[in-house]
């Protein structure tokens, strides 16, 4: 087989992915992408709004969507678009491309259906003040920029890989989880990562360091479809230096359960991701 023939079969087999997706996206109704994704949500009491429409190229978009609980609001964005990667097609890959608008900020994703590298992840500019989660959850005001990048690689057992973590000038106060507040603080440093082995993700540690304060939290993070009512397994060592533990009293005082040795604070955070609590 010459050259050219073979630069034919790929034009014709590029032209036919083409035409395939371009079928399925014109007669595969939307209305059962909102019933699918219903089917998912409400037995953990979420619902996802407004209902989904195609793009002019193929793909699907939500516009001004959110995600929220009997809690209230939880995620919002501006925009967000799946599609696939039609040129993939050439190489025998299957990729979905995912990209949202979140304030100032974008998250950017591509999942491989078919090959060893399966996840791309990369965020930045995410400001945790527009994430109503953080109030609703844990009547918490935040602030603070999100950055994040990651790969996942498939395996005979799973995805396995790392995403790392970083919010630039983190502050948050009033956090309650359960009967238990956390302290307030403010222009923290911080950095953390996530290792997701055989499917299986972990904090290894999120560290948070401020100005008489270090908090550190780890523990094993649930996934999947159910990810929002599985168990959490979280442990938070906060380590105050005196001056900060005297400002802030009272919190210690309602923690003092909690303290390991003189000055340090290891807190087990239970419940689930929609009710976080402090045991």
């Amino acid at each position: 087989m010459n050259r050219r023939t073979l630069l034919r079969a790929a034009a014709l087999l590029l032209a036919a992915g083409i035409l395939f997706s371009g079928l399925v996206y014109l007669f595969f109704p939307s209305g059962r992408v909102d019933s699918a994704i219903e089917r998912l949500l409400e037995p953990q009491g979420l619902k996802l709004s407004p209902a989904v429409h195609k793009t002019l190229l193929p793909g699907l978009a939500w516009d001004d969507l959110q995600l929220s609980s009997a809690q209230g609001a939880l995620l919002s964005c501006n925009r967000l678009q799946v599609r696939p990667l039609l040129l993939q097609l050439l190489t025998g890959r299957a990729v979905i491309s995912g990209s949202a608008v979140i304030g100032n900020g974008h998250l950017d994703l591509r999942y491989a259906l078919n090959s060893k590298r399966a996840l791309d992840l990369s965020s930045d500019g995410i400001n945790l003040s527009g994430i109503p989660f953080f109030k609703s959850v844990m009547g918490a005001r935040t602030a603070g920029s999100l950055w994040s990048e990651g790969k996942l690689l498939r395996g005979p057992k799973g995805l396995s890989g790392d995403l790392k973590l970083e919010v630039r000038q983190l502050e948050f106060s009033g956090v309650k989880l359960g009967a238990f507040p956390l302290p307030d603080v403010a222009g923290l440093k911080t950095q953390g990562m996530i290792r997701v082995t055989d499917s299986r993700a972990r904090l290894e540690s999120f560290t948070l360091e401020g100005d008489g304060i270090y908090m550190r939290l780890s523990g094993d993070l649930p996934s999947g479809a159910s990810a929002g009512v599985t168990p959490l397994y979280l442990t938070l060592e906060i380590m105050p230096k005196p001056d900060f533990l005297e400002k802030q009293k009272l919190v210690f005082m309602l923690l003092a359960k909690f303290m390991v040795s003189p000055g340090v604070y290891k807190v087990p955070i239970r419940g689930t991701f929609l009710k976080p609590v402090i045991l």
